[in-house]
């Protein structure tokens, strides 16, 4: 292709030009348009072979060096195209960079120093690296590039000196173009610092180099998080920027920016009005004012903003305009709109989303910040899913915004502990604050992270740690000084400590700088009326209490929750005025919130949850009236989760769109096992992510709240009353803290009976057995033998048979009383028969290749040994039902994960389960982990690096080979966990029969159990077999074989359960645990 000539008014651009001319220029420089001008001629002359090889030979060596480069770089700027998507543009840019590169290695063999520059009349001089590197940026060959940006700037320190005006210039516009596409801030200050003497001090640098050189590495120390630095910096080019207005523009808008990041308003708008008079241009004048609209807004001035923004509005069809400018225009007024007009707010944010595909990326997670962040305040779980947006936009795009990135940080691990995630709230602010340490003093996200840090500490208990957090914020915050927001909320922050810790004089000292600053405050009053309990003053504090009901009436709940635990310190029976309206708004706010809330996140909630249920359990000492509604608070919190995920799922059953969305969320939970497996951490954390995320909107998009809340108000004692039989009685246990001990107790509920709290005793100084005839003696005189018994345990009972207990003479409670053990008292049904469609699955052989089975030897349904009583269980099982119900059986190569998830959505009516079963608690994985030669530790490292802080499942045909492997790369493992059992639907299940280890433990929380009991309720059962111990193999077949033998005689599953125990028994009194060791929950 034989290129055009180019004309003399483009010949600039060829050579980058945007470059200013300026002082000394080093002698003998190439010629560049001479030789371009000339160069075409020739191209363009009857004999073009002829004429250059006679013009050639007329060159000097620097200038036959530079002719390739002078050519190629010409060549490079008049190709038009793709070279990423274009195979023919690309090797015409490779071929135009070949001609640039033959130049500079000639130059390099010459020693010729002079041909390292080209010099035009419009551009003035360019180095010749210099253009090279440009080229190297246009075919994406950015580590080339960045590397000759570099030696460019080298070359001329060595060929000018380091004092002279060509390095400070040079050094800046190889800097610019280093950071300008990959943002690295960090690189482009360590390229421009050699520079610095010279731009400060030395006489050879003009006064304008000088101010633009500062002003660039001021930008950069900004943008890396060195405030302190970019403003001395940016000062001294102040000094500098003289009448020019494009100077002072650039210092005065930097300098504002900075001044309002530290807070100081005042300055900063005067900074933003200077650089709005000297803007040189539409487009600098109009973005100086947006910047001024949005310090007007920070700083309160609302209405001046408004006003200021929306007077920009005619400038918006301007040519002169870039698509960028309307964006952060349409961006500042979605911004100042979110609290006062939402609807508008959204509409101005709609209007910069249509400009989003051409700012850069740190403005798009700043919108996602603006757009869905801020606007949700109050609703932490929402938030939490637009900072996993903007987050996964960080991470993909950008990668190097430190300020940028420590403000996510920050964001999400304050969200993360509002959610009560703190774990993973404790790793973003830890790592937030690491990335502070060489932050100026005083810088606002310093503040802020050492603030949220702190609070983390006061949630853990962790005085220490957070004394010194406080320390350094209160040092940092005084820096802003002492009328400052900054520094009265650390002086807030540490009274509350001093409060806390019940330190009277560093209480008072505190209240006093607070109490001068914000006399009439809502939380100075409080202040006031904590130092009045600290002090013993117990009758003003009361007095303080209904004053401030008088004053601040809008902080109602608040107060309430402070005169219920006044009244609860000094035990008086005046909190039965007040407990109810406490509970009444902790309830409506929770319920709020869980509908927000990911099914993980929910589990946070647990702690939360049984301090506010042991609180009034702890009151019905000296005011046995609120029995009934502590009994409404262990209603609503235990099993809450389960019933909130329930319910949720039941109101979405019909609705198409949310049944698809759902089917995607089991699909990522899926992926999420296979990244466990894999022991992908970041593919599992990305992955938890997104499921957390759909499931906050499956609720937000598809739930009816009004519906949601008809059906959960059932969960109370009111409902329960109603509905109860006479012939029933109620045993709620509870599990509770009492003066830092933990205690047993339990509600007696009858029907037209008020309701009874019965102290059982300490649980933590006795074993099983002693708690056991602990629970059951105290209980005795409440205990009606005429009456069906329904009991819902809590805690450490959970993993207890009380059931088996047995009385002085030997005779088991489950004998003597008619006991029902059911998941909670709200959920009571009548026990159903097996039904017409039994599903035996059951695996013998643990450690042969499938189809190799071999004799078997008995064992623990807890080891990973092999089972030889399973396919006898499953045969004595088929003898039982033969002619009764549809039977099935998958034994061995059949009995796999794959099998088990393909019944879901079946007609089962009863589902057993014959194999080993595990659970492995926090400490357990974290104790195998640590122990390479521990049997658990490759299932442990996958499942602590997924976050998973607890296992419970069921190990299927082959589960032992991948409990043992590093990784996993097929799609199923042959582990059933519990989080994969959730996702399965049985329709029409009455029982599942789990004939294994352990399967009925799992984590202990107000919910009850996480692991298989609580994955099989949700799948759909209505009633559970499980185990809380290890099982002796032939023991299991036995009690199983009983058990439906009498089920299948038509008897309830109930009945049949206990006369199986009780016929075994019978005949078998030696082995009085086996027959114990499986329960019955309805």
């Amino acid at each position: 292709m034989r290129p055009l000539r180019p004309s003399a008014s483009v010949l600039a651009a060829i050579l980058m030009v945007a470059l200013t001319a300026f002082g000394r220029v080093k002698p003998q420089p190439v010629d560049a348009e001479s030789l371009l001008i000339e160069y075409f001629r020739i191209l363009e002359s009857s004999n073009p072979e002829e004429e250059l090889n006679r013009w050639t030979s007329s060159k000097s060596e620097p200038e036959l060096a530079a002719i390739p480069i002078v050519v190629g770089n010409g060549l490079l700027n008049q190709i038009e195209g793709n070279a990423l998507t274009d195979s023919a543009h690309y090797n015409a840019y490779m071929s135009a960079i070949g001609l640039i590169e033959k130049g500079v290695k000639a130059i390099e063999k010459s020693g010729v120093n002079d041909a390292l520059y080209l010099i035009t009349v419009d551009a003035g001089l360019v180095p010749v690296r210099y253009i090279l590197a440009n080229a190297y940026d246009k075919v994406y060959k950015y580590v080339e590039a960045d590397s000759a940006y570099v030696r460019t700037a080298r070359e001329i320190e060595r060929d000018f000196g380091y004092d002279s005006e060509e390095f400070v210039f040079w050094t800046n516009q190889c800097a610019e173009s280093l950071q300008r596409k990959n943002k690295n801030y960090e690189k482009s200050i360590s390229l421009l610092l050699p520079a610095k003497e010279a731009a400060l001090h030395s006489p050879e640098v003009s006064d304008s180099t000088a101010c633009e050189y500062l002003i660039s590495l001021a930008q950069k120390y900004q943008r890396s998080g060195n405030h302190n630095e970019a403003k001395h910096l940016a000062h001294e080019a102040e000094m500098r920027m003289g009448k020019n207005h494009h100077l002072i523009f650039c210092v005065s808008n930097t300098l504002g920016e900075l001044y309002w990041i530290e807070g100081n308003h005042d300055t900063g708008y005067s900074y933003f009005k200077k650089a709005e008079a000297n803007a040189p241009s539409l487009g600098e004048f109009f973005v100086a004012g947006v910047n001024s609209a949005n310090i007007l807004r920070q700083t309160g001035f609302v209405e001046l903003a408004e006003t200021t923004l929306l007077a920009l509005e005619k400038y918006l069809t301007s040519s002169e305009l870039g698509v960028d400018d309307i964006f952060n225009y349409y961006e500042s007024l979605g911004v100042l709109y979110t609290f006062s007009n939402p609807e508008k707010s959204a509409e101005y944010f709609r209007k910069a989303e249509k400009c989003i595909d051409w700012v850069t990326y740190p403005e798009v997670i700043r919108h996602i910040l603006n757009s869905q962040v801020y606007p949700n305040e109050g609703n932490s779980f929402k938030i939490i899913s637009a900072l996993d947006r903007a987050e996964a936009v960080f991470n993909m795009l950008i990668g190097d915004e430190p300020r940028l990135l420590n403000e996510l940080l920050m964001q999400k691990g304050y969200y993360l502990m509002e959610v009560r995630d703190y774990i993973t709230a404790r790793k973003y602010l830890e790592t937030a604050y690491l990335r502070m340490l060489d932050y100026a003093p005083g810088d606002p996200q310093l503040l802020i992270v050492l603030r949220h840090l702190a609070r983390l500490d006061e949630i853990e208990g962790e005085d220490i740690r957070r004394g010194y957090y406080l320390d350094e914020l209160l040092r940092n915050a005084k820096l802003h000084g002492e009328s400052s927001n900054a520094y009265l909320d650390a002086i807030a922050d540490r009274l509350h400590f001093h409060l806390q810790l019940r330190n009277l004089d560093g209480t008072k000292y505190n209240l006093a700088i607070y109490r001068k600053q914000r006399p009439n405050d809502f939380d100075t009053n409080c202040y006031e009326y904590r130092l009045k309990l600290l002090e013993g003053k117990f009758s003003e504090a009361e007095k303080m209490l209904d004053s401030l009901d008088d004053i601040f009436p809008k902080e109602r709940s608040h107060i309430n929750l402070m005169r219920q635990r006044f009244y609860a310190s000094r035990q008086s029976p005046k909190i039965t005025g007040v407990a109810t309206d406490v509970f009444s708004d902790y309830r409506s706010e929770l319920m709020r919130q869980l509908l927000f809330m990911s099914n993980n996140e929910r589990r946070n909630m647990d702690k939360e949850l049984r301090t506010r249920r042991d609180e009034i359990i702890f009151a019905i000492k000296f005011a046995p009236e609120l029995s009934q509604l502590a009994l409404d608070y262990s209603l609503f919190s235990k099993g809450l989760l389960f019933h909130t995920q329930a319910e949720i799922l039941e109101l979405l059953a019909d609705n198409d769109s949310a049944r698809m969305e759902i089917a995607k969320i089991h699909g990522i939970k899926a992926e999420l096992t296979r990244a466990i497996n894999s022991a992908d951490k970041e593919l599992a954390h990305s992955l938890q992510q997104a499921i957390d995320s759909r499931e906050r909107y499956l609720i937000d998009d598809y739930l009816n709240r009004e519906k949601f809340n008809l059906r959960f108000g059932r969960y109370n004692t009111a409902t329960l009353l109603t509905g109860m039989s006479p012939t029933a009685q109620m045993i709620d246990y509870v599990e509770y803290v009492d003066a830092g001990k933990s205690s047993l107790g339990c509600f007696i509920i009858e029907h037209g009976q008020p309701i009874i709290f019965v102290e059982l005793g300490e649980s933590g100084n006795h074993d099983k057995n002693q708690i056991s005839k602990m629970i059951w003696t105290r209980l005795r005189p409440y205990l009606k033998h005429n009456r069906r018994i329904y009991f819902s345990t809590d805690g450490i009972l959970n993993t207890m048979p009380i059931e088996f207990a047995e009385d002085e003479d030997g005779v088991p409670m489950c004998e003597k009383y008619d006991l029902h053990r059911v998941f909670h008292l709200s959920d009571i049904h009548m026990s159903e028969v097996i039904g017409n469609r039994v599903e035996a699955i059951g695996v013998a052989d643990h450690n042969s290749p499938n189809g190799e089975a071999r004799g078997l030897d008995d064992g623990y349904r807890g080891n990973w040994n092999d089972l030889a009583g399973v396919e006898t269980e499953l045969y004595r099982i088929a003898e039982s039902l033969d002619g009764i119900s549809e039977y099935h059986r998958a034994f061995n190569d059949e009995a796999t994960e794959a099998y088990v998830k393909s019944l879901s959505g079946q007609p089962i009516t009863t589902l057993h389960i014959s194999t080993h079963g595990f659970y492995r608690g926090e400490n357990e994985l974290t104790k195998a982990f640590n122990d390479t030669t521990d049997f658990d530790h490759n299932i442990a490292r996958r499942l602590l690096m997924g976050n998973r802080t607890s296992a419970s499942g069921l190990v299927m045909r082959n589960g032992n080979l991948s409990w043992k492997a590093e990784t996993i790369t097929e799609d199923e493992d042959n582990i059933l966990t519990s989080e994969e059992v959730e996702t399965l639907t049985f329709p029409k299940l009455n029982l599942t029969v789990l004939s294994a280890c352990e399967t009925g433990l799992g984590e202990l929380s107000a919910d009850g159990v996480w692991g298989l009991q609580r994955a099989f309720r949700i799948a759909g059962s209505g009633s559970l077999i499980c185990s809380l111990r290890q099982v002796k193999d032939n023991g299991a077949a036995d009690f199983m074989a009983e058990f439906y033998r009498q089920a299948a005689t038509g008897k309830s599953v109930h009945d049949a359960f206990y006369n199986a125990r009780k016929e075994l028994l019978s005949h078998d009194p030696a082995n009085k645990e086996v027959w114990s060791s499986f329960i019955l929950i309805e």
